[in-house]
C-alpha cells in the first residue's frame, strides 16, 4: 500500500467528495447492522464516523494517513463514542471484537488483490459471530466509462485538472490531479496528487469472501436497496461472519 503522506490531499478531500450523500450512506449501513460496536476501516476525514457516533454507535475508526485523521479529529472533537487509530488496512490489530465492520468511499480500490485477501481475513478475525461486514468499491464499469478522460473543474475558488491512465495489464488506474486553490490574496496554490487505484471484479470479491468464511453475501447498487446491475458505478457488499 502507498505509505506516502496525504497531508496536502487531506486539505481538499472533502471538497472532492462533496457530492456524496453521507446521511443516506449511514442510514443504509445502520439498517443492515445490529449491535453498537462498529469497526471502520479507511475512515478518511471521519464523515461517516461522525454520523454513526451521532446515532449512538461506538466507533473504532482507523486510517493510514495521520493527516486524514487530524481532519477527523477536527470534526469529532473529544467524542467519547469514537476512537481514532493510525493503522494500515492489511496489518491492523485491535484487542477487541466488533458487532459490525465497514469500509466506505472506495477504500478497497486502494489495495491490490493480495492485500485485499489479507484485509478481508483481518476484518473477519475482528468480528463477533453473526456480525456484518459492509464495504463498497468503484466498479469496473465505472473505471471503463468514467476514468478514460481528462476532467477540468472550476468554481472560482478551486480549479483542478484530473487525468487518468488505465493500465489494463494489471487492472490499475493511475490518477494525477493538479489542484489550484485560491488563497486570501487571490493567488492560487498548487497541490499535486498522484494515486493508484485497483480495479476489482465482484465475482472475485465473492470468491475471496467465501474462502475466508463470510456468508449470505448480497451486492447492492450503490447505497440503495436495489440489486447491483451492469451499469452500477459503485458496488456495496453486505455479508455476515457465520458461526
Amino acid at each position: 500500500m502507498n505509505n506516502r503522506s496525504y497531508k496536502e490531499f487531506s486539505q481538499i478531500y472533502d471538497i472532492l467528495m462533496n457530492d456524496i450523500d453521507y446521511e443516506k450512506w449511514t442510514s443504509f449501513i445502520t439498517e443492515k447492522i445490529e449491535g453498537s460496536k462498529v469497526l471502520e476501516a479507511a475512515c478518511g476525514t471521519g464523515n461517516i464516523t461522525r454520523l454513526l457516533a451521532d446515532k449512538n454507535f461506538k466507533v473504532t475508526a482507523f486510517d493510514l494517513s495521520q493527516d486524514m485523521l487530524m481532519r477527523a479529529y477536527e470534526k469529532l472533537g473529544r467524542n467519547k463514542k469514537v476512537k481514532l487509530l493510525n493503522m494500515d488496512m492489511t496489518e491492523f490489530k485491535i484487542d477487541d471484537k466488533f458487532d459490525a465492520a465497514i469500509c466506505c468511499c472506495d477504500g478497497v480500490n486502494y489495495i491490490n488483490k493480495k492485500e485485499l485477501k489479507e484485509f478481508f481475513q483481518n476484518i473477519y478475525n475482528h468480528l463477533d459471530n453473526n456480525s456484518r461486514f459492509i464495504f463498497d468499491f468503484s466498479t469496473q464499469y465505472k473505471y471503463e466509462t468514467m476514468f478514460n478522460d481528462t476532467y477540468v473543474y472550476d468554481d472560482g475558488e478551486i480549479f483542478y485538472v484530473w487525468e487518468n491512465l488505465h493500465d489494463e495489464s494489471d487492472d490499475t488506474v493511475n490518477m494525477e490531479i493538479n489542484f489550484f486553490i485560491k488563497d486570501a490574496s487571490d493567488k492560487y496554490n498548487r497541490i499535486n496528487e498522484i494515486q493508484t487505484q485497483y480495479i476489482h471484479k465482484s465475482e472475485e470479491m465473492v470468491s475471496l469472501l467465501n474462502e475466508i468464511g463470510f456468508k449470505k453475501i448480497k451486492i447492492y447498487d450503490d447505497y440503495n436497496n436495489e440489486q447491483i446491475n451492469d451499469n452500477s458505478l459503485r458496488a456495496v457488499f453486505v455479508c455476515e461472519k457465520g458461526n
